[in-house]
């Protein structure tokens, strides 16, 4: 039921999409889109809802109840789209380039698939850094026998002069 204005133009009954998204037919046939590799946009838009409600109903958030059940499968789902993707830039490095009626490599596509493989390795860094993330590390090295040593010291400074009334006040005395 979608929401209707009164005569005084209040919205009365419930927004559309609400109550009709988590339905079990729903939550089945958007686990197998994301399977596919279809984004939540496309998702949203076939089913006619929106790309929010869809991830709070994965993630649990939002006034409605939890669905562990659907979250542990849209979980699953999302991690499976994930590999998918990864799987698609082998495919993508795989393609052989066009070539024109001179022999010459078509250098435009040469760059759009460079783009869609960076594209997706951005992506995968950041949706699954532990396993597509770049490894950062940091190596000590020294004498194993002999502790860090960390050190704070003090020093002092003369102070700095001050201006007054356009003279300068030296701090060193005068002969």
């Amino acid at each position: 039921m979608a929401a209707r204005l009164t005569k005084n133009g209040k919205k009365v009954g419930r927004p559309n999409g609400t109550g009709r998204l988590r339905t079990p037919e729903h939550a089945d046939r958007i686990c197998e889109m994301l399977e596919q590799g279809r984004t939540l946009r496309q998702i949203a838009k076939e089913l006619g809802f929106t790309q929010p409600q869809i991830s709070q109903w994965g993630s649990g958030s939002g006034d409605q109840p939890r669905d562990e059940m659907f979250i542990n499968r849209y979980a699953r789902s999302m991690l499976s789209r994930w590999e998918q993707m990864a799987e698609e830039l082998v495919e993508i490095s795989d393609e052989i380039a066009p070539v024109d009626v001179n022999g010459h490599v078509d250098t435009g596509w040469v760059q759009q698939q460079r783009l869609r493989s960076d594209n997706r390795k951005w992506l995968l860094s950041k949706a699954l850094p532990k396993k597509y993330g770049d490894k950062v590390t940091t190596e000590v090295t020294g004498d194993p026998s002999a502790p860090l040593l960390t050190r704070i010291e003090l020093v002092a400074v003369p102070p700095r002069a001050r201006i007054e009334d356009s003279k300068a006040i030296d701090h060193e005395p005068e002969e």
